[in-house]
């Protein structure tokens, strides 16, 4: 597969945020049985619509469009908000601005349980040198790396940047303790993230087609739903699986139909 027909990782993307604008085939989380990791990536920033490498932290802020896109998460999250104690996001700027504005909207809606958190290790896979540019070969480039690590060449690294084991390091232990942390409550884990970074880490941890993962990008405000899967690490799925390589399956993935 060629990769410059996708080579942007932080494109803008317009989609409305609105549950009565999105299109029929897109559902609401709702309650199911079993845990949920649910990543989200963050809204629409500055950074996107000039198509700029935008890693490092602090890093861009929304757009007015992106802080509506993270005020209507709080109805796409309602549904599911009992089994929900908590927002995670990292550290970026962007992400702490999504997360504000989800927990804001379910307030606006009457869900004034669900807290805010940062944490430390979730934030986007580091461009290094090719951090701040737009250009055609900067994205190719680290859409190049991006699809080395998902294949499974995890210590291919970007100049100046990260390797995949590197970001593997850093994001899944806090991602494991809350995952166990949820686990005992019965809640289930939302982390407003990164688009390659939860790309990267999904593969890992259900081991997708990596060409689907390729293909198939998380736009603003969407997301990507794993479940445990059946008979991962020894357990039926349903029960809390590890964060261990293939010990989870896709429910969704953004807009995209899943492969078969």
């Amino acid at each position: 597969m060629s990769i410059s027909s996708n080579y942007t990782s932080e494109g803008p993307i317009g989609q409305s945020p609105f549950l009565d604008d999105r299109p029929d085939h897109l559902e609401v989380i709702d309650r199911v049985e079993g845990q949920r990791i649910i990543f989200i990536r963050h809204g629409q920033t500055t950074g996107n619509v000039g198509r700029h490498l935008d890693t490092a932290l602090p890093g861009a802020s929304l757009t007015d469009l992106g802080v509506t896109q993270a005020r209507g998460l709080g109805r796409i999250l309602l549904p599911g908000a009992m089994r929900i104690s908590e927002i995670v996001t990292s550290h970026a700027l962007r992400a702490r601005q999504t997360g504000a504005g989800a927990v804001g909207g379910l307030h606006l809606l009457g869900e004034n349980g669900i807290r805010l958190r940062h944490q430390s290790g979730l934030h986007e896979i580091q461009a290094g040198d090719l951090e701040g540019r737009n250009d055609r070969d900067a994205h190719i480039g680290y859409m190049k790396a991006f699809y080395e690590w998902i294949r499974g060449n995890w210590d291919f690294g970007l100049p100046g940047g990260e390797s995949g084991e590197d970001v593997l390091e850093r994001f899944l232990p806090p991602l494991k303790e809350l995952v166990d942390n949820a686990a005992v409550r019965g809640r289930d884990v939302v982390i407003v993230s990164h688009g390659a970074a939860i790309r990267v880490v999904s593969q890992y941890l259900t081991g997708i087609d990596p060409e689907y993962v390729l293909r198939n990008r998380i736009p603003n405000t969407e997301r990507i739903e794993l479940v445990p899967a059946a008979g991962a690490v020894g357990k039926p799925a349903g029960e809390q699986a590890g964060i261990e390589a293939g010990a989870w399956a896709v429910k969704r993935w953004g807009e995209s139909p899943l492969p078969e």
